[in-house]
């Protein structure tokens, strides 16, 4: 199956309670031919259903500016998420079997179809969702293997850009950013 013919049915896509809320379904945003990375998150929230993009909010902000700083453009990126749709009052399902089920139609087969070399996990979510693993903060900065069918993904987990941002004025807030910038320059090191 070719990505165009992926996208159309994914944009369709309502079999679930999540994709019915909002009645909409974020497509991918980037290279969707090969890129050098695929970027993903959790979900999208207001400002992605709105502009039909991922991480255009305040943390997508952030999340673009310091991809672009470190070379990652949308033109060798695509950025995703775990699941395509915004949950309601943006709470990420609870029903892990319907996230499973969520995955495996879309998730993993946009990777199939993209076959990237390397992920950088956004977040608690695609590090479950991905690794089978909890504990970003445990698990972030180091990298670990996603093997997809016969192809095997290098994947780095870091923090979400959300969470950077909620704790820019506290104590620790320095720290967190400068480690998730550290995340990304450690992927683009690699990559790029």
């Amino acid at each position: 199956m070719n990505y165009s013919d992926f996208e159309d049915r994914k944009l369709l896509c309502r079999d679930c309670f999540v994709g019915k809320v909002y009645d909409c379904v974020v497509p991918s945003y980037g290279c969707k031919s090969n890129p050098k990375v695929v970027v993903m998150g959790e979900a999208p929230g207001a400002d992605e259903v709105e502009n039909l993009q991922p991480f255009v909010g305040k943390a997508g902000k952030l999340l673009r500016a310091t991809l672009n700083e470190f070379g990652f453009r949308q033109s060798n990126t695509l950025i995703t998420n775990v699941i395509p749709c915004r949950p309601e009052k943006n709470k990420f399902p609870k029903d892990l079997e319907i996230v499973r089920k969520c995955t495996k139609k879309w998730l993993y087969k946009e990777l199939e179809i993209v076959r990237p070399s390397f992920i950088i996990l956004i977040g608690a979510k695609p590090l479950k969702f991905v690794l089978n693993r909890d504990g970003i903060t445990k698990c972030r900065g180091e990298w670990y293997d996603f093997v997809l069918g016969d192809h095997t993904i290098k994947c780095m987990p870091t923090f979400h850009t959300s969470y950077v941002l909620r704790k820019k004025y506290m104590e620790d807030g320095d720290d967190i950013m400068a480690k998730f910038r550290r995340d990304v320059e450690e992927v683009a090191k690699v990559v790029l």
